[in-house]
């Protein structure tokens, strides 16, 4: 066979993918919001469906033989969030695999376009894992780039640590917007956008985040590390840097396990 059917045969496989992808979301389910007074309404008894939420997923487990009546093993009740009692269950997330996903639970009302309602209920991994995967670019770049410029001020003749710590400085600041972007999405999503001390940090340590990244490029760019003032200006922002990206981190720990 030659190139051109070759090529025939990847158009066409392309073009029934899109086809089918339009077909499946033209047919999407249209899922809801659920506050916890709604919640209520889905408990299982009196003939009315069972509800449960695990991470902020809504599955009716209405068909599901353990859970008559809304109520399994005597203990656990329809009509709530069972997230934590998941973390003590002898199984895992595992059994809610095959379970109809109905909506989104948000503690406090929040306006969320359909589109992306139906998105997270399909893909629960992006209600909460986008922010956790990018956050720890910048945190590890910006404590790189302050390790090696301080390895350059003791050992300038080693090796080029200088210009390591730079391109470590580049690569945090490529990821800190996107690191910003998904804490942002988190905090809609997961948190309906509630400030807490902790979040309220979190931003403004964000921003100055950024704006340390862009004067210190801007103090390094064509001038490396000598002992002026100027290169000192650029020497503590970069360690102040790896300290702010440190914080950020512990104020995200906080907010995740609460210590």
């Amino acid at each position: 066979m030659n190139y051109k059917g070759h090529y025939r045969i990847l158009v066409m496989i392309v073009a029934c993918s899109i086809l089918i992808s339009a077909s499946a979301f033209s047919q999407e389910i249209k899922y809801q919001i659920f506050t916890p007074e709604d919640l209520l309404n889905y408990d299982g008894s009196n003939g009315r469906p069972a509800y449960v939420v695990v991470d902020g997923i809504v599955y009716d487990l209405s068909k599901n033989e353990y859970w008559k009546g809304g109520v399994h093993e005597g203990m656990h009740r329809a009509g709530m969030d069972l997230t934590a009692e998941l973390l003590s269950a002898p199984h895992g997330r595992d059994v809610l695999r095959h379970m109809p996903r109905v909506g989104i639970f948000q503690k406090n009302k929040t306006w969320i376009p359909q589109f992306l309602i139906g998105l997270i209920t399909r893909h629960p991994v992006l209600r909460r894992h986008p922010h956790p995967f990018f956050v720890h670019f910048p945190m590890v770049f910006l404590f790189g780039g302050a390790l090696f410029i301080l390895l350059h001020l003791f050992r300038p003749q080693l090796t080029p640590f200088e210009k390591m710590a730079f391109v470590m400085l580049i690569m945090g600041m490529l990821f800190t917007p996107p690191a910003i972007a998904s804490g942002l999405w988190t905090w809609w999503i997961v948190y309906s956008l509630r400030v807490s001390p902790q979040i309220l940090a979190k931003i403004i340590l964000a921003i100055i985040l950024l704006l340390t990244e862009i004067a210190s490029l801007l103090l390094r760019i064509g001038h490396p590390f000598e002992r002026t003032t100027r290169g000192w200006v650029y020497f503590a922002l970069m360690l102040f840097l790896a300290a702010d990206g440190l914080t950020i981190g512990y104020f995200g720990g906080v907010i995740t396990y609460g210590y």
